[in-house]
């Protein structure tokens, strides 16, 4: 958006730094936003909350001129923002979800992208000492700015992404959902490098479906709902159950109510792994799955806890020993094979893997099972629909939507389409990866109420997951992995989350008994 001088008001108190007013946006008939009034003070980091849907992509994407309001105003460090052209990346910056870094440049060909400075001719050393400098003060002064952007770990590349923005001289930082594919320890490099940016000045805008992560970092929280703004509160004056009110408008099921946490009783063994490994990324384990068990594979990135649901699912041709599928031997060298043995995948991406986001919600849930719903070569367009229809309603997938593309879809929907599509296939075991990855607390209840009614038939369930919580909400048993190594196989019911915690970080007992 172009920039022009607001009008002064008189006003004797402190100027906020954005100040937003009847702020709405409709999509013909669709209000996406609903006269929304918003303020961020500076030097604050503000928390915004609410389920997918909520009203918050919409008011980012309008401040940062990617779209433009239907009225309203905003006001930016005492500037005034001309609807519908592009903001000033030096007043508000965005740092999305789905990063931006180019793995083959440099980082600090990565932090310069971009930046109008810069110019045609692309003088580097100019700006070498200012990048350094930066970086320090982000939290990566041991990263050289000349080595290629593909061998800094997830959180590295998340906090060029965010220097990007400071280097821009960015009144307004505004973080979407930053910490969705991060480790424990990762996030806390992000938290850090946020403090440190607020304690300087910055404004920072935090987006999380995290809600521990809001209370942890956050100064105020603004909740939004079907387009409206809910409220505006002190994050140290709210508890979880009052921020969960506000951004569904109603009690939700508490996670005791959702975790079935079955007792632990025998089950016929259904999946079987003998010194199951990937050689160098995860050591060889054995692990009995029982029909209709819910087994969570956890630790952190890098730790090879993602590799085994990866292998398992076909993903890694290079694995040794032995997989049995109610008491079969099978080969898993690729996802052809591993869905012929009744393994079925849902990938950490969805925009990326996991689903088709230009086709129809009805196209990307029969699409991988058409030899099911095509006779002589020709689609049976009512099979084909009937099916679609009924795995939707599973998923709480309104009906009506079918017709539509995915990538209209919220997050949310787009979650329980790349589930919806797995489970078309009919698997025994169905493998998930990140499986409520930047999903709301409302669609993550649904989601976890219809996995475990597909336990129930005797389907097994196996997830990694960087998110604790969701091993408690979700699992029946819970295997921690560090570098590499099973720590314990748990009973859910039996493990609290500082165990799983301390094993994911720490390892063993005996290795945190010598380190200390």
């Amino acid at each position: 958006m172009a920039a022009s001088p607001a009008t002064d008001t008189g006003a004797e108190t402190p100027r906020r730094i954005l100040d937003v007013k009847g702020l709405r946006k409709a999509y013909g008939g669709i209000i996406a936003l609903k006269k929304v009034d918003f303020e961020l003070e500076p030097g604050e980091v503000h928390g915004l909350c609410g389920e997918n849907g909520a009203g918050k992509s919409t008011l980012v994407k309008i401040l940062g001129g990617l779209v433009a309001p239907t009225e309203g105003g905003i006001v930016v460090d005492g500037t005034a923002l001309t609807p519908g052209h592009r903001t000033d990346p030096r007043l508000i910056s965005i740092v999305h979800q789905e990063l931006s870094i180019i793995p083959d440049l440099s980082v600090l060909d990565n932090v310069l992208m971009g930046d109008d400075r810069v110019g045609e001719l692309f003088l580097r050393g100019r700006y070498a000492a200012e990048v350094r400098q930066q970086l320090d003060t982000i939290g990566l002064g041991h990263v050289d700015i000349d080595q290629p952007a593909r061998e800094l770990t997830l959180a590295e590349q998340q906090l060029v992404e965010i220097t990007r923005g400071v280097m821009r001289g960015a009144r307004i930082l505004i973080l979407d959902e930053p910490t969705a594919t991060l480790s424990d320890n990762e996030i806390q490099r992000v938290f850090a490098a946020v403090r440190r940016l607020r304690d300087k000045g910055s404004t920072i805008v935090f987006i999380s479906h995290r809600l521990p992560e809001v209370f942890d970092l956050t100064d105020r929280v603004t909740v939004f709902r079907n387009g409206e703004k809910i409220s505006t509160t002190r994050t140290a004056d709210l508890t979880t159950d009052e921020l969960v009110r506000a951004m569904i408008g109603r009690e939700v099921a508490a996670r005791e109510q959702v975790a079935h946490h079955t007792e632990d009783v025998e089950r016929p063994t259904r999946v079987r792994l003998k010194d199951f490994s990937v050689p160098g990324r995860f050591a060889p384990l054995d692990l009995k799955i029982g029909k209709g068990e819910i087994v969570a594979v956890v630790g952190q990135l890098g730790s090879g806890a993602d590799l085994v649901v990866e292998a398992l699912a076909g993903l890694r041709r290079g694995y040794v020993g032995a997989i049995e599928v109610d008491g079969v031997d099978v080969e898993a060298r690729s996802t052809t094979q591993a869905i012929g043995h009744g393994i079925a995948y849902v990938p950490e991406d969805r925009a990326g893997k996991g689903v088709f986001l230009d086709a129809t919600v009805e196209t990307n849930i029969t699409t991988s099972v058409l030899d099911r719903v095509t006779r002589f070569g020709f689609l049976q367009f009512g099979k084909a629909s009937e099916r679609a229809r009924h795995l939707a309603s599973l998923f709480t997938i309104d009906p009506k939507r079918l017709p539509s593309e995915v990538s209209h879809l919220s997050g949310g929907n787009q979650q329980k389409v790349a589930i919806a599509k797995a489970v078309a296939l009919d698997p025994r075991v169905l493998l998930l990866n990140e499986p409520t990855r930047g999903v709301d607390i409302g669609a993550r209840t649904e989601i976890y109420r219809q996995l475990q009614a597909l336990a129930k038939t005797g389907m097994v369930v196996v997830f990694f997951t960087t998110d604790i919580e969701e091993v408690h909400e979700l699992a029946d048993r819970v295997v921690t992995i560090f570098r590499g190594a099973v720590v314990a196989d748990r009973s859910c019911a039996h493990a609290s989350m500082d165990d799983v915690l301390t094993d994911i970080i720490h390892g063993p007992r005996d290795n945190q008994e010598r380190a200390a």
